[in-house]
Protein backbone atom coordinates (compact mmCIF):
# COMPACT_ATOMS: atom_id res chain seq x y z
CA UNK A 1 0.00 0.00 0.00
CA UNK A 2 0.99 3.21 -1.13
CA UNK A 3 0.01 7.32 -0.36
CA UNK A 4 0.52 10.13 -2.06
CA UNK A 5 0.56 13.30 0.97
CA UNK A 6 1.46 16.90 0.61
CA UNK A 7 4.99 17.26 0.08
CA UNK A 8 6.09 13.74 0.76
CA UNK A 9 8.69 12.05 -0.25
CA UNK A 10 10.57 15.19 0.80
CA UNK A 11 8.79 16.31 4.15
CA UNK A 12 7.40 13.11 5.90
CA UNK A 13 4.75 14.93 8.67
CA UNK A 14 1.47 14.36 6.83
CA UNK A 15 2.42 10.65 5.54
CA UNK A 16 3.56 9.37 8.90
CA UNK A 17 0.60 10.54 10.44
CA UNK A 18 -1.91 8.51 8.69
CA UNK A 19 0.23 5.77 8.46
CA UNK A 20 0.32 6.02 12.43
CA UNK A 21 -3.79 6.53 12.47
CA UNK A 22 -3.95 3.45 10.26
CA UNK A 23 -1.56 1.45 12.13
CA UNK A 24 0.27 0.46 9.04
CA UNK A 25 3.38 0.82 7.78
CA UNK A 26 2.98 2.13 3.57
CA UNK A 27 5.80 0.91 1.27
CA UNK A 28 5.40 3.09 -1.54
CA UNK A 29 5.18 6.78 -2.11
CA UNK A 30 4.12 8.57 -4.33
CA UNK A 31 4.97 12.18 -6.41
CA UNK A 32 4.74 14.43 -9.29
CA UNK A 33 7.27 15.46 -11.43
CA UNK A 34 7.47 17.97 -14.70
CA UNK A 35 9.74 17.68 -17.85
CA UNK A 36 10.92 21.23 -17.03
CA UNK A 37 12.34 20.10 -13.58
CA UNK A 38 15.73 17.80 -13.73
CA UNK A 39 15.94 14.13 -11.76
CA UNK A 40 15.37 14.60 -8.11
CA UNK A 41 17.77 12.00 -6.65
CA UNK A 42 17.06 13.25 -3.24
CA UNK A 43 13.07 12.03 -3.54
CA UNK A 44 14.50 8.76 -4.35
CA UNK A 45 16.93 8.26 -1.97
CA UNK A 46 14.82 10.08 0.75
CA UNK A 47 12.02 7.20 -0.06
CA UNK A 48 14.34 4.42 0.07
CA UNK A 49 15.64 5.63 3.46
CA UNK A 50 12.18 5.07 4.77
CA UNK A 51 12.04 1.64 3.00
CA UNK A 52 9.59 2.87 0.53
CA UNK A 53 9.21 2.48 -3.20
CA UNK A 54 9.52 5.74 -4.63
CA UNK A 55 6.28 6.21 -7.49
CA UNK A 56 6.94 9.01 -9.75
CA UNK A 57 3.78 10.53 -11.46
CA UNK A 58 6.07 12.28 -14.72
CA UNK A 59 4.25 14.81 -16.46
CA UNK A 60 5.32 15.59 -19.95
CA UNK A 61 4.40 19.11 -19.32
CA UNK A 62 5.42 22.10 -16.86
CA UNK A 63 5.49 20.81 -12.65
CA UNK A 64 3.02 23.90 -12.64
CA UNK A 65 0.84 23.74 -15.12
CA UNK A 66 -2.80 23.90 -14.73
CA UNK A 67 -4.75 21.14 -15.18
CA UNK A 68 -7.16 23.38 -16.72
CA UNK A 69 -4.76 23.55 -19.76
CA UNK A 70 -4.63 21.21 -22.59
CA UNK A 71 -2.78 23.10 -24.94
CA UNK A 72 1.12 22.89 -24.30
CA UNK A 73 2.11 23.39 -27.99
CA UNK A 74 6.00 22.68 -26.60
CA UNK A 75 5.34 19.74 -25.45
CA UNK A 76 3.40 17.98 -27.85
CA UNK A 77 3.83 14.02 -28.24
CA UNK A 78 5.20 14.91 -32.04
CA UNK A 79 7.91 17.11 -30.83
CA UNK A 80 9.12 14.52 -27.70
CA UNK A 81 9.01 12.09 -30.78
CA UNK A 82 11.01 13.57 -33.69
CA UNK A 83 11.14 11.89 -36.60
CA UNK A 84 14.21 9.24 -35.46
CA UNK A 85 13.44 7.48 -39.31
CA UNK A 86 15.16 10.43 -40.70
CA UNK A 87 17.75 11.48 -37.75
CA UNK A 88 15.69 13.97 -36.21
CA UNK A 89 15.78 13.91 -33.14
CA UNK A 90 13.17 14.64 -30.10
CA UNK A 91 13.00 17.83 -28.82
CA UNK A 92 13.71 16.83 -25.16
CA UNK A 93 16.57 13.78 -26.06
CA UNK A 94 19.19 15.50 -24.35
CA UNK A 95 16.72 16.32 -21.23
CA UNK A 96 16.01 12.38 -21.24
CA UNK A 97 18.94 11.21 -21.61
CA UNK A 98 20.92 13.35 -18.54
CA UNK A 99 17.44 12.49 -16.75
CA UNK A 100 18.36 8.85 -17.61
CA UNK A 101 22.19 9.20 -16.40
CA UNK A 102 21.30 10.62 -13.22
CA UNK A 103 18.82 7.56 -12.45
CA UNK A 104 21.55 5.58 -12.92
CA UNK A 105 24.12 7.34 -10.99
CA UNK A 106 21.85 7.52 -8.05
CA UNK A 107 21.98 3.82 -8.07
CA UNK A 108 18.69 3.32 -6.74
CA UNK A 109 15.06 1.67 -8.05
CA UNK A 110 12.03 3.53 -8.76
CA UNK A 111 8.63 3.03 -10.18
CA UNK A 112 7.91 5.85 -13.31
CA UNK A 113 4.35 5.98 -13.82
CA UNK A 114 4.83 7.87 -17.22
CA UNK A 115 2.45 10.54 -18.84
CA UNK A 116 -1.06 8.54 -17.05
CA UNK A 117 -4.81 8.59 -17.66
CA UNK A 118 -3.97 9.02 -21.53
CA UNK A 119 -7.34 7.43 -22.31
CA UNK A 120 -8.84 10.64 -20.95
CA UNK A 121 -9.40 13.87 -22.35
CA UNK A 122 -8.26 16.60 -19.96
CA UNK A 123 -4.07 15.81 -20.65
CA UNK A 124 -1.58 17.37 -23.63
CA UNK A 125 -0.73 14.02 -23.55
CA UNK A 126 -4.05 12.40 -24.73
CA UNK A 127 -4.44 12.08 -28.71
CA UNK A 128 -8.13 12.88 -29.37
CA UNK A 129 -11.27 14.55 -28.13
CA UNK A 130 -14.68 12.59 -28.18
CA UNK A 131 -15.10 13.57 -30.97
CA UNK A 132 -12.15 12.59 -32.77
CA UNK A 133 -10.51 16.18 -32.87
CA UNK A 134 -6.53 16.47 -32.11
CA UNK A 135 -5.26 16.90 -28.46
CA UNK A 136 -2.55 19.42 -28.29
CA UNK A 137 -1.44 18.88 -31.66
CA UNK A 138 -1.78 15.03 -31.34
CA UNK A 139 -2.36 11.96 -33.71
CA UNK A 140 -3.90 8.64 -33.13
CA UNK A 141 -0.51 6.27 -32.54
CA UNK A 142 1.41 9.49 -30.88
CA UNK A 143 1.04 8.00 -27.60
CA UNK A 144 2.68 4.75 -28.26
CA UNK A 145 5.45 6.53 -30.40
CA UNK A 146 6.23 8.61 -27.07
CA UNK A 147 6.36 6.07 -24.43
CA UNK A 148 8.91 3.67 -26.89
CA UNK A 149 10.65 6.52 -27.42
CA UNK A 150 11.29 7.63 -23.94
CA UNK A 151 12.05 4.07 -23.06
CA UNK A 152 14.02 3.33 -25.76
CA UNK A 153 16.54 6.26 -24.57
CA UNK A 154 16.70 5.22 -20.97
CA UNK A 155 17.59 1.45 -22.11
CA UNK A 156 20.76 3.25 -24.15
CA UNK A 157 21.55 5.20 -20.70
CA UNK A 158 21.49 1.77 -19.04
CA UNK A 159 18.68 3.67 -16.91
CA UNK A 160 16.19 0.74 -17.43
CA UNK A 161 17.46 -1.96 -14.46
CA UNK A 162 16.38 1.32 -12.31
CA UNK A 163 13.03 1.49 -13.40
CA UNK A 164 9.51 -0.31 -12.89
CA UNK A 165 7.09 1.22 -16.00
CA UNK A 166 3.65 1.89 -15.03
CA UNK A 167 1.54 2.17 -17.96
CA UNK A 168 -1.96 3.68 -15.88
CA UNK A 169 -4.56 4.94 -17.42
CA UNK A 170 -7.90 5.81 -16.05
CA UNK A 171 -11.11 3.63 -15.46
CA UNK A 172 -13.18 4.07 -18.48
CA UNK A 173 -17.02 4.93 -17.03
CA UNK A 174 -16.87 8.59 -17.77
CA UNK A 175 -15.09 8.42 -20.36
CA UNK A 176 -16.59 9.86 -23.66
CA UNK A 177 -18.15 6.58 -25.39
CA UNK A 178 -15.45 6.49 -28.03
CA UNK A 179 -12.55 6.51 -25.12
CA UNK A 180 -14.27 3.74 -23.59
CA UNK A 181 -14.09 0.47 -25.42
CA UNK A 182 -11.47 -1.98 -24.95
CA UNK A 183 -10.43 -1.25 -28.36
CA UNK A 184 -9.40 2.18 -27.99
CA UNK A 185 -7.75 1.29 -24.89
CA UNK A 186 -5.46 -1.41 -26.20
CA UNK A 187 -4.59 1.01 -29.04
CA UNK A 188 -2.48 3.21 -26.33
CA UNK A 189 -0.54 -0.12 -24.91
CA UNK A 190 3.25 -0.03 -25.40
CA UNK A 191 3.59 -3.74 -25.64
CA UNK A 192 4.65 -5.98 -23.38
CA UNK A 193 8.41 -5.15 -23.54
CA UNK A 194 7.99 -1.86 -22.96
CA UNK A 195 5.64 -2.10 -19.53
CA UNK A 196 6.17 -3.64 -15.94
CA UNK A 197 3.11 -3.10 -14.58
CA UNK A 198 -0.48 -1.93 -15.45
CA UNK A 199 -2.20 0.35 -13.27
CA UNK A 200 -5.50 2.69 -12.87
CA UNK A 201 -6.24 5.62 -11.71
CA UNK A 202 -9.88 6.07 -10.81
CA UNK A 203 -12.20 7.67 -8.28
CA UNK A 204 -15.98 7.85 -6.39
CA UNK A 205 -16.42 11.39 -7.38
CA UNK A 206 -19.08 13.57 -8.01
CA UNK A 207 -21.07 14.06 -10.66
CA UNK A 208 -22.72 10.79 -10.06
CA UNK A 209 -24.36 8.94 -12.49
CA UNK A 210 -27.87 7.37 -12.01
CA UNK A 211 -26.59 3.90 -11.84
CA UNK A 212 -23.70 4.37 -9.47
CA UNK A 213 -24.43 1.54 -7.04
CA UNK A 214 -21.32 3.09 -5.01
CA UNK A 215 -19.29 -0.05 -5.17
CA UNK A 216 -15.74 -0.66 -6.05
CA UNK A 217 -16.83 -2.85 -8.52
CA UNK A 218 -18.87 -0.56 -10.38
CA UNK A 219 -15.68 2.08 -11.00
CA UNK A 220 -13.23 -0.61 -11.20
CA UNK A 221 -14.33 -3.77 -12.64
CA UNK A 222 -14.95 -3.15 -16.40
CA UNK A 223 -11.39 -1.04 -16.30
CA UNK A 224 -9.73 -4.23 -14.70
CA UNK A 225 -11.36 -6.50 -17.33
CA UNK A 226 -9.92 -4.84 -20.45
CA UNK A 227 -6.45 -4.13 -18.81
CA UNK A 228 -6.45 -8.07 -18.28
CA UNK A 229 -7.39 -8.40 -22.27
CA UNK A 230 -5.00 -5.87 -22.89
CA UNK A 231 -1.90 -6.62 -21.00
CA UNK A 232 -2.39 -10.52 -19.76
CA UNK A 233 -0.45 -11.86 -16.66
CA UNK A 234 0.69 -7.83 -16.02
CA UNK A 235 0.29 -7.07 -12.21
CA UNK A 236 -2.06 -4.67 -11.88
CA UNK A 237 -0.81 -1.48 -8.97
CA UNK A 238 -4.51 0.78 -8.22
CA UNK A 239 -1.62 3.95 -8.96
CA UNK A 240 -4.31 6.17 -7.67
CA UNK A 241 -7.20 5.85 -5.88
CA UNK A 242 -9.24 8.29 -3.89
CA UNK A 243 -13.20 8.48 -2.39
CA UNK A 244 -14.90 11.89 -1.94
CA UNK A 245 -17.49 12.41 1.09
CA UNK A 246 -19.96 13.95 -0.98
CA UNK A 247 -23.07 12.36 -0.94
CA UNK A 248 -22.28 10.06 1.86
CA UNK A 249 -20.97 7.19 0.09
CA UNK A 250 -17.62 6.89 1.28
CA UNK A 251 -17.26 4.23 3.51
CA UNK A 252 -19.76 1.81 1.58
CA UNK A 253 -17.15 2.24 -1.11
CA UNK A 254 -13.84 1.43 0.83
CA UNK A 255 -15.54 -1.76 2.86
CA UNK A 256 -16.73 -2.64 -0.91
CA UNK A 257 -13.05 -1.87 -2.09
CA UNK A 258 -11.51 -4.39 0.54
CA UNK A 259 -14.02 -7.03 -0.26
CA UNK A 260 -13.27 -6.99 -3.85
CA UNK A 261 -9.56 -6.83 -3.23
CA UNK A 262 -9.97 -9.96 -1.01
CA UNK A 263 -11.44 -12.25 -4.19
CA UNK A 264 -9.43 -14.66 -6.11
CA UNK A 265 -10.46 -12.66 -9.36
CA UNK A 266 -8.23 -9.59 -8.30
CA UNK A 267 -5.35 -11.72 -6.70
CA UNK A 268 -3.38 -10.02 -9.62
CA UNK A 269 -4.12 -6.32 -8.15
CA UNK A 270 -1.14 -5.98 -5.98
CA UNK A 271 -1.77 -2.75 -4.40
CA UNK A 272 -2.72 0.97 -4.46
CA UNK A 273 -1.66 4.30 -3.86
CA UNK A 274 -4.11 6.27 -2.12
CA UNK A 275 -4.28 10.19 -2.82
CA UNK A 276 -4.72 11.45 0.40
CA UNK A 277 -5.42 14.87 0.06
CA UNK A 278 -8.59 17.62 -0.22
CA UNK A 279 -8.72 19.11 -3.53
CA UNK A 280 -11.34 21.77 -4.41
CA UNK A 281 -12.15 21.54 -8.18
CA UNK A 282 -14.81 22.43 -10.43
CA UNK A 283 -17.49 19.58 -10.87
CA UNK A 284 -20.40 20.86 -13.67
CA UNK A 285 -19.79 24.64 -12.95
CA UNK A 286 -19.55 24.45 -9.45
CA UNK A 287 -16.14 25.23 -6.91
CA UNK A 288 -16.50 21.52 -4.70
CA UNK A 289 -13.92 20.67 -1.94
CA UNK A 290 -12.94 16.65 -2.44
CA UNK A 291 -11.93 15.26 0.39
CA UNK A 292 -10.22 12.46 -0.75
CA UNK A 293 -8.02 11.76 2.86
CA UNK A 294 -8.51 8.39 4.54
CA UNK A 295 -9.42 10.15 7.88
CA UNK A 296 -11.77 13.17 6.71
CA UNK A 297 -14.05 11.00 8.88
CA UNK A 298 -13.68 9.07 11.86
CA UNK A 299 -15.94 6.27 10.59
CA UNK A 300 -14.04 6.86 7.05
CA UNK A 301 -10.95 6.00 9.25
CA UNK A 302 -12.06 2.98 11.32
CA UNK A 303 -13.17 1.26 7.83
CA UNK A 304 -9.87 1.79 6.62
CA UNK A 305 -8.12 0.62 9.32
CA UNK A 306 -10.93 -2.26 9.53
CA UNK A 307 -9.88 -3.22 5.75
CA UNK A 308 -6.40 -3.15 6.24
CA UNK A 309 -6.47 -5.42 9.07
CA UNK A 310 -8.05 -8.05 6.74
CA UNK A 311 -5.41 -11.12 7.05
CA UNK A 312 -6.25 -12.07 3.68
CA UNK A 313 -4.96 -8.81 2.14
CA UNK A 314 -1.44 -8.03 2.01
CA UNK A 315 -0.79 -4.35 1.14
CA UNK A 316 3.14 -4.69 0.25
CA UNK A 317 5.06 -4.03 -2.80
CA UNK A 318 8.79 -4.72 -3.52
CA UNK A 319 10.61 -3.65 -6.77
Amino acid sequence: MGLYTEQAPFNWATYDDIASKLEVSPSVVGYFGGWDEPFRANAVTRAWEKGRLPLLTWESRPINAPNSVINEPDYTLPRIIGDPANGVPGAFDDYLRQYSRDIVSTGLPMAIRLDHEMNGVWYPWAETTGSGAPINGNSPGDYVKMWRHVHDIFEQEGAGEYVIWIWAPNIVNNLPATHQPVEYLASLYPGDEYVDWVGLSGYLRPAYKPDNDFTFSYSFDRSLNQLRTIAPGKPILLAEVGASETGGHKVGWVNSMFDALAKPENSDVIGMVWFNLAVSTYTEGELGTNDWRMDSRPDTLAAFKTGFARPELEFDISP
